[in-house]
């Protein structure tokens, strides 16, 4: 089994130690509240308070031999750098730390973070999508320029086919399934695989994969 440290317990590494802990993860859950660490005490495999600068507390706990580590400090600059270069003495090979501006991300690639979250950026940049494209249900990052996304279809496309729509040649994406909206009272929609005569209804929803462009696009066209 998997193994993942969370050092800081506010909102992100609440988040997502317990959704780590969904997906069958062993998660570690760091805080040097007592608080915010028998919040979260339930939900994990370990939640412990210390002193995340402390080499000898860390290695105590076993944090040297995870997988990987998200360093979600919120209030303590100078202890979420010290932290992430522990970690990464460690030899743990992947480390992801929250940033608040440019120059804390700077600094913590500095002390060889993997990885840097700007996370009120990254929340502006959702927000801003939201907005601007409604249709637009949650995308995945698969490569560079490259995502799966989940989007509404529009009114156009109700009543038709995949294959009349005829929608990697209009679209420039691929369908690799469609999510229908009809319950028939099962607990969860039916996931279609990629069917070319499949009949779109309204709610149905696409799940298609290629260029980030396009699929600003089609969501974009859904909304007009």
């Amino acid at each position: 089994m998997k193994r993942f440290a969370v050092i800081g317990l506010g909102l992100l590494g609440r988040t997502v130690a317990r959704d780590l802990a969904i997906r069958g993860v062993e998660v570690i859950a760091i805080d040097r509240d007592q608080e915010l660490v028998q919040e979260i005490a339930d939900d994990v495999a370990l939640a412990v308070r210390l002193d995340s600068t402390n080499r000898e507390a860390l290695l105590r706990q076993g944090v040297d031999k995870v997988d990987a580590a998200l360093v979600a400090i919120g209030e303590n600059f100078q202890a979420a750098v010290l932290t992430t270069a522990i970690l990464k003495e460690f030899g743990i090979e992947h480390v992801i730390s929250r940033a608040v501006t440019e120059e804390e991300a700077r600094i913590l690639k500095l002390v060889n973070a993997d990885e840097v979250v700007l996370v009120e950026e990254l929340v502006a940049h959702k927000l801003a999508q939201g907005m601007m494209t409604p249709s637009l249900v949650d995308t995945v990052k698969l490569s560079p320029g490259i995502s799966l996304a989940r989007i509404k279809t529009s009114q156009e496309m109700w009543g038709r086919t995949l294959a009349s729509l005829k929608f990697r040649q209009r679209y420039k994406l691929n369908v690799v399934a469609v999510i229908k909206s009809e319950s028939d009272e099962r607990e969860y929609p039916e996931t279609l695989l990629l069917d070319p005569e499949a009949i779109i209804n309204e709610g149905d929803v696409l799940l298609v994969n290629g260029p980030d462009e396009a699929i600003e696009r089609l969501a974009a066209d859904d909304n007009d």
